[in-house]
């Protein structure tokens, strides 16, 4: 069972109609009701558009089932619903690694982490490196970024954030001194206090445990929905792609009434964890240093079980926060006229364990870090298949956007589009992948702790894990694999790799690891020109370039 679920009931959709500065409104009135008057993110128009817009809307730290449509019972979720109605759901998505700056590296460059390096949200990325903004340039669509996307300009400097090569910075938001600083300025030419610490705004207000300082209609949710509301409406007589970032539901976990109240923490699901800490420790060394961290993700108070259920709580209601001016966009996007032109796609840079397994947040190798969803809406694929079930990873997106857009496909790239699996069932071929693969490098290159702690080189301070029909393999350059059984054990608790019985399992896994591994090693310089030595003298001159492959 995801532990998200719960038995309870849905109680109702979110109310509000999409317009430029909505309010919630009175929920209890409007329960139930919006769902039915969403705007179409898909339109029954199914010619072969002659212009192609591409609006990528990215939340941070968003799990698959936070979302109704991903089967979360209590969820208020309703223009996402219908975006997947309408369009695909992808329902085995995962990240390719995380956190948010690796995740989003991989996003935008279709390669893995261990091909473009940006380990960390602190490491420069390689600027020379192809993305999906310089792709799509030769097909004369520009690039556009509303919010962030977590590259850095100089090495371990955090505020010095900047966008890849050949996208435009329409709006800068990001989760720093300086990337609050266009938000901040909205709420003070509001009325709004501003504190002196820009960081100060994400406090909880006074007495009170996740009540934002703000009012919902100037959240940071609803800045980044307006700013790309009005990118959207900037940008009529070009072809775009806008890149939306929205924050949450990443922490500070604390909303704007009504979503700070909106779910009830007696609803939310029990953690699936061990009984302790330090019996989770004992399951492997990786997981004795994780959850023993000296770390906001594992402070104790933080994890007690009325603190997690409160956690969540909030978390939910900032999904279905983000969810609400999801919906406004789509409004936007039906007014302006765009929506029978553009391809909407729906993703996160990675998950959250939110309590489970004593961790919150991301990283590690647990399911629920870097399951997310993929929502994919395009306006000629009127058969789409409402749901998928083959596995798929955030290296496809970049794929499949430039496939849509009919763009160069990206050299080297480790994903594959999508659209084939937007067609129907009866007419697709068959999909290359059925396994997951996703990375995770936990080296810390300033204190060296997990070096220290488990007398690992930075070298070895990674891991990968394959995620196959039935087991999942987590690989170690130097520790022991551990090895879980999907089927049995969804929870991944118990350890089969030291059992005899499952050595062959192991070791299949572990060599079509190193296949992939191999098959999507770093490939920027294959493509190598061999040409004859120069001649001496006046002699013969030397024969034409030869590619070699």
């Amino acid at each position: 069972m995801d532990p998200l679920r719960h038995p309870a009931e849905r109680t109702g959709v979110l109310g509000g109609q999409p317009g430029p500065h909505p309010h919630p409104g009175d929920l209890s009135a409007q329960s139930g009701r919006l769902a039915d008057r969403v705007p179409l993110a898909v339109t029954d128009r199914t010619a072969t558009p002659q212009r192609r817009n591409v609006l990528l809307i990215v939340a941070d730290q968003l799990r698959a089932d936070a979302l109704g449509c991903y089967g979360a019972p209590h969820a208020r979720t309703p223009h996402l619903d219908a975006l997947a109605a309408r369009g695909t759901r992808f329902e085995r998505h995962y990240s390719v690694t995380a956190p948010c700056g690796p995740a989003r590296a991989s996003l935008l460059t279709g390669v893995y982490q261990s091909v473009h390096r940006v380990v960390s949200n602190r490491t420069r990325a390689d600027e020379t490196r192809p993305n999906l903004a310089t792709a799509l340039a030769p097909a004369g669509i520009a690039s556009h970024v509303v919010g962030y996307t977590d590259t850095v300009a100089e090495e371990a400097s955090g505020d010095a954030e900047t966008v890849p090569r050949g996208f435009n910075w329409h709006t800068r938001f990001d989760l720093n001194r300086t990337g609050l600083r266009s938000w901040l300025d909205q709420l003070a030419s509001h009325g709004q206090l501003v504190p002196d610490d820009p960081m100060d705004v994400l406090l909880p207000a006074p007495g009170s445990r996740n009540l934002a300082r703000y009012p919902a209609k100037l959240s940071d949710t609803a800045f980044v929905a307006d700013r790309t509301i009005a990118c959207m409406t900037g940008l009529q007589d070009q072809p775009w792609l806008i890149l939306a970032t929205f924050l949450r539901p990443h922490p500070p976990w604390v909303a704007p009434f009504p979503y700070d109240r909106l779910h009830d923490p007696a609803d939310m699901a029990a953690p699936l964890r061990a009984a302790s800490p330090a019996e989770e420790g004992r399951r492997h060394p990786f997981l004795r240093h994780w959850v023993g961290r000296d770390v906001p993700d594992t402070a104790p108070a933080d994890l007690t079980a009325e603190a997690i259920a409160a956690h969540r709580a909030t978390y939910f209601g900032l999904v279905s926060e983000v969810d609400h001016h999801v919906g406004r966009i789509f409004a936007a996007l039906e007014n302006l006229g765009r929506a029978h032109d553009t391809l909407v796609v729906v993703t996160a840079d990675h998950g959250d364990t939110l309590g489970d397994h004593w961790s919150l947040g991301t990283g590690g190798f647990r399911d629920t870090a870097y399951r997310v969803p993929l929502i994919v809406a395009a306006p000629d694929r009127r058969a789409a298949a409402a749901a998928v079930t083959a596995p798929t990873e955030s290296v496809d997106v970049a794929p499949t956007v430039l496939d849509w857009a009919r763009a160069p496909a990206l050299p080297w790239s480790s994903g594959h589009s999508l659209l084939p699996l937007l067609s129907d069932p009866a007419e697709r071929t068959p999909w290359p992948r059925s396994e997951i693969v996703h990375e995770f490098d936990f080296r810390d290159p300033v204190d060296h702790i997990p070096e220290r702690v488990m007398s690992l080189s930075p070298q070895e301070c990674n891991l990968a894990v394959l995620r196959g029909p039935r087991f999942t393999y987590v690989h170690f350059p130097a520790q022991r694999p551990l090895l879980f059984d999907q089927l049995t054990d969804p929870g991944e608790s118990r350890n089969l790799a030291e059992l005899p019985q499952y050595g062959q399992v192991l070791a299949d896994c572990a060599l079509r690891l190193l296949d992939h591994r191999m098959r999507h090693v770093d490939q920027a310089r294959t493509g190598l020109v061999a040409t004859a030595a120069p001649a001496a003298g006046n002699g013969p001159a030397p024969s034409p370039p030869r590619r070699v492959t």
